[in-house]
């Protein structure tokens, strides 16, 4: 799997949709947009952002 700044994730049990963000020291996150602004998850490295997205998120 590669990961992609700015693909697009659904959480398979919340259903909420997040974007994948990659930030200038090469960690990763993933941002939620709603109605009260924007939700980041915590930064990570990329293989733990691999292991995260394959287990709990589908590609949108």
């Amino acid at each position: 799997m590669r990961l992609r700044n700015g693909d697009f994730y659904t959480n398979v049990f919340t259903n909420k949709l997040y974007r994948l963000n990659e930030d200038n020291e090469s960690s990763w996150y993933l941002s939620l947009r709603d109605g009260e602004g924007y939700h980041e998850t915590e930064k990570i490295s990329g293989r733990d952002m691999i292991r995260l997205v394959e287990g709990t998120y589908k590609k949108s």
